[in-house]
């Protein structure tokens, strides 16, 4: 299961996100790309190959393989160093969605970029990745927040 309490970095050539980097709540003015949930990052998916059994029932198996990873983050755009609902946090909301686009729409194409964290057991993970699901940024709680989604894909 993909842990929700670590820092995750995508590194690539427009810059730097830093996701869950910061405290949430508690008197913290820090302003976070605060994921709540990941899908995919723990495996790939099993690719498995089938054959129709040639002139007969039943089919041929052959060996199974993981694919690529395919990491999609959701989570929300948090502003706490100002007011909430103030012009000055909708323009902060603007500017964080702003530097998220700088860091994923260079992944589109070569040159790739780099996601890396660090699990629990402190073993650091990082790999090559790709942008493949575009990033859908939503308002919530009356315009006070925004929510985030992208998809990457780990390239071999």
């Amino acid at each position: 299961m993909a842990d929700l309490a670590c820092e995750y970095v995508i590194t690539s050539s427009g810059g730097t996100l830093r996701l869950n980097d910061g405290d949430l709540g508690h008197g913290s003015l820090d302003d976070l790309y605060w994921v709540a949930a990941i899908h995919g990052l723990d495996r790939g998916p099993i690719r498995s190959t089938v054959e129709d059994q040639a002139f007969g029932d039943g089919g041929v198996n052959h060996k199974n393989w993981f694919g690529p990873r395919h990491p999609v983050f959701e989570g929300s755009l948090v502003v706490q160093s100002v007011p909430f609902g103030s012009d000055t946090c909708q323009e902060i909301l603007d500017d964080m969605e702003e530097d998220m686009d700088a860091v994923l729409d260079p992944m589109l194409r070569s040159p790739y970029g780099t996601l890396t964290f660090t699990k629990r057991n402190g073993t650091i993970e990082s790999f090559t990745v790709q942008y493949e699901v575009a990033a859908d940024v939503q308002p919530t709680d009356d315009f006070m927040l925004r929510s985030f989604s992208f998809g990457l894909v780990e390239v071999a």
